[in-house]
C-alpha cells in the first residue's frame, strides 16, 4: 500500500494471536528504509520478499532498519536481513540489550517475569506452564548488534522528508513512533493501534535504570503527547490506519479508566493478590494470554497507586492490594 510516493506499506504475517504486522519501508536514491521487518519466520520473509519484489527491489537494497521495539514479531529477521544487505540498525537505546544479547537477556527477562508471577501470587503450577509457553516463542528472533541509537527529539531524513523521533514508552519502555509534520503522518507502530487497546507491558528495568518504568502510568502520559499532535493518518504496526488520533486517544483513557473502576470494584474492602484481582477479569485465557493479563492488572493497579487510590502490602515473596479511604 502506499502511503506516499516514497513510503509503502507491507503486511507481514506473524505466528502470534495478534495477527499480521505491518512494515514500513521508505525509498531513497540510495536505498531503502525499513521500519521494523517481521518475526524470524520464513513465511514473514518470503513475504517481506514479495513485497520488496513489487517495488522493484531486493532485500540486497536495504541500507537501514528502524526497529521501533524489542519485540519479535517486529525485528526477528533483523539479523537475516543485515546478512544480506548490511543494513544498518537503528534504535532505541533502551532495546539495545534485548537485540545484541538476545539468548542472555531473554533468559535474565524470563526470570524476571517468573519473580513477577510469584509476587502476583499466581499458583506455582500455572507459573510454570507460562514460564514454558514464553520459553517457546523465543526462537521467533535472533540476535542483532545496533549501529546507532534512535532517541527523543532526534531528526531522520526519508526522501528529503525531515522525521521526528518520539519516544514514548508504556507498550515497551524503548518503543519509539516517528512523525513528519509535513505530511502529517505518525507512523504509530504498537503504542496506538485502531482496533484493540495496546497492552503496557511490565517489563525488567531498562539499561542503566535501576527501576522499571511503571508502564501504564508512561503509556497514558505519552497518549497525551501524541493526540496534541497535528496528525491526519497515524500507521500503526497492526490493523488499519487511524484517521481520529485524538478521538481514538480518548477511547483508549476511557478504557484505561473504566477498567481501572472495574478492578476498584473487586477490590472493595479486601486485600486482595494481582491474580486474584485478575481472575473475574480474565476468567478463560490460556497460559500465554493469561501472562498478558496479569501484565495489564499490574499496569492498572500501579496507575491507581500512583493516583493515591490503593496501597500495597507485602506478605513474604507476594505483594496484596487494598483500597485506601478517600476523604
Amino acid at each position: 500500500m502506499e502511503i506516499l510516493p516514497y513510503l509503502h506499506q507491507l503486511v507481514i504475517p506473524t505466528p502470534f494471536s495478534v495477527g499480521p504486522v505491518n512494515i514500513y519501508v521508505a525509498r531513497d536514491p540510495d536505498g531503502l528504509t525499513l521500519i521494523d521487518c517481521g518475526p524470524h519466520t520464513s513465511a514473514a520473509l518470503e513475504a517481506l520478499e514479495a513485497g520488496l519484489a513489487g517495488l522493484g527491489h531486493t532485500t540486497s537494497d536495504i541500507r537501514r532498519i528502524l526497529i521501533t521495539h524489542a519485540h519479535a514479531d517486529h525485528y526477528g529477521l533483523a539479523a537475516e536481513l543485515v546478512k544480506q544487505s548490511g543494513a544498518q540498525v537503528l534504535t532505541h537505546p533502551f532495546n539495545r540489550l534485548a537485540l545484541q544479547d538476545y539468548g542472555d537477556e531473554r533468559e535474565q527477562r524470563l526470570a524476571f517475569y517468573r519473580g513477577l508471577l510469584v509476587q502476583a501470587g499466581v499458583p506455582a503450577a500455572i507459573t510454570e506452564t507460562i514460564n514454558t509457553m514464553r520459553r517457546g516463542i523465543g526462537h521467533y528472533a535472533q540476535a542483532v548488534d545496533p549501529s546507532g541509537e534512535l532517541n527523543d527529539g532526534d531528526r531522520l531524513m526519508m526522501e528529503e522528508q525531515e522525521w521526528q523521533v518520539l519516544h514514548t514508552p508504556g507498550h515497551s519502555a524503548g518503543l519509539i513512533c516517528l512523525y513528519e509534520p509535513g505530511s502529517r503522518l505518525l507512523l504509530s507502530n504498537d503504542h496506538l493501534l485502531r482496533a484493540i487497546s495496546s497492552n503496557p507491558l511490565v517489563e525488567p528495568p531498562p539499561p542503566g535504570q535501576s527501576h522499571r518504568l511503571k508502564s501504564l502510568v508512561e503509556y497514558m502520559a505519552q497518549l497525551g503527547r501524541v493526540a496534541a499532535l497535528d496528525i491526519s493518518t497515524a500507521w500503526p504496526g497492526h490493523g488499519g490506519p487511524i484517521k481520529d488520533v485524538p478521538v481514538l486517544v480518548q477511547q483508549r483513557i476511557e478504557f484505561h479508566a473504566q477498567r481501572a473502576g472495574r478492578i476498584l470494584e473487586i477490590i472493595g474492602q479486601h486485600s486482595l493478590t494481582t491474580f486474584e484481582i485478575a481472575q473475574p477479569l480474565f476468567p478463560r485465557l490460556d497460559p500465554l494470554n493469561f501472562f498478558l493479563a496479569i501484565s495489564k492488572v499490574v499496569g492498572h493497579l500501579e496507575w491507581l497507586e500512583a493516583e493515591g487510590r490503593i496501597g500495597s502490602t507485602r506478605h513474604g515473596e507476594i505483594v496484596r492490594w487494598q483500597s485506601v479511604p478517600r476523604f
